[in-house]
């Protein structure tokens, strides 16, 4: 991330056929986690999602668990974040099922941070207000302009789930004793239910703000000298005041790493009848349900995308203000391979 959009990563040359302006572009790390890469990825997955949204109301809820678990979550992140998403889906599952009597749908995103960059596990869940029941016919919730499900009894079961995945998986019990599981029945645990959105469009501008997010961007950050850096956060529990903290270099590195997810691990997740191969044909099934037309199919690039979506043309030269730039061949980076072992090295280790 440190090299993203530098001369290391290689280049390439931006050339207006119209006033022979060279502009030199530098290409992006890619990297899931850094700040700078993220817009045309966030885009590109909006515009899928908007393929597939229904004319139904749609229910926001966040599942939290409490801070008595973060040392489990560190030590073992890929462990708990699957049994986090796995829990969460069991327990929307079990409320779709005794009240609804069908098939729920669910898009579920992970984040690990609070504003202040410290350890906070928890999932933003985005739930269409009613299941698909025999596999044809779309029964909505009646509580539509109300909440989805009540927000204690889904922490309840959330927690009981929870807690008693973690005691049944041998690696967790090494961080998980008694008088921890004796601890998290002693609050209430957290599961914010919001109100349903009020159509298609917001919510997918909704969706957008926590899909692609890292733990901090690159606004936040307010200063860096003399070994220490500031930054800005919004402390929630005096009504999301704007406020400043300021950590060592090495603490806020510290900071950061914790929420680097184990590499190929999933962050956003599609469950019920958003799951799975067969989910067009289910999403069609429901459409035809309730009197939903198909919407058109659009292929998307990152030059469309930049052009719609984010407000920039890449092909506008800056110079003459044409639609002209022509993008030339790439440059290829001047990063050394990674250093390997040779067989002589091998063999004399």
């Amino acid at each position: 991330m440190t090299l993203c959009r530098t001369a290391k990563l290689g280049r390439h040359i931006d050339y207006c056929e119209k006033c022979s302006e060279v502009r030199i572009s530098y290409n992006s790390c890619r990297n899931r986690n850094c700040p700078k890469c993220q817009a045309t990825y966030r885009e590109k997955w909006i515009a899928k999602r908007e393929e597939e949204v229904l004319d139904v109301p749609y229910f926001h809820t966040v599942f939290t668990v409490p801070h008595k678990l973060n040392d489990l979550f560190l030590h073992e992140p890929e462990l708990m974040y699957n049994l986090l998403f796995k829990t969460v889906w069991e327990t929307v599952k079990t409320f779709g099922i005794k009240s609804l009597m069908g098939e729920m749908g669910m898009i579920a995103v992970l984040h690990t941070w609070g504003q202040n960059l410290s350890l906070h596990p928890h999932l933003h869940c985005i739930i269409p207000g009613g299941a698909l029941c025999n596999g044809k016919h779309w029964k909505g919730s009646d509580k539509t302009g109300k909440y989805l499900f009540s927000a204690k009894a889904l922490a309840k079961m959330f927690r009981a789930k929870l807690v008693d995945q973690i005691r049944k998986n041998e690696t967790s019990k090494a961080y998980f004793d008694q008088s921890t599981a004796k601890s998290c029945f002693e609050k209430e645990w957290v599961v914010y239910a919001k109100r349903p959105f009020g159509g298609a469009k917001q919510i997918i501008e909704y969706l957008g703000r926590y899909t692609h997010k890292t733990a901090i961007s690159n606004h936040r950050l307010l200063d860096y000298s003399q070994g220490k850096v500031t930054f800005s956060y919004k402390d929630y529990r005096t009504g999301a005041k704007k406020k400043e903290m300021t950590l060592s270099d090495v603490d806020f590195i510290k900071r950061y790493s914790m929420h680097l997810l184990p590499k190929g691990f999933r962050r956003i997740r599609h469950f019920g009848f958003y799951n799975g191969a067969i989910k067009k044909v289910k999403i069609e099934k429901i459409r035809k349900s309730i009197g939903q037309k198909t919407p058109k199919k659009v292929e998307w690039d990152w030059i469309k995308l930049s052009r719609e979506k984010l407000g920039y043309d890449p092909l506008i030269c800056p110079c003459c203000g044409e639609r002209s730039m022509v993008i030339m061949p790439r440059f290829a980076s001047q990063r050394a391979p990674p250093n390997k072992e040779t067989e002589v090295e091998r063999n004399l280790n």
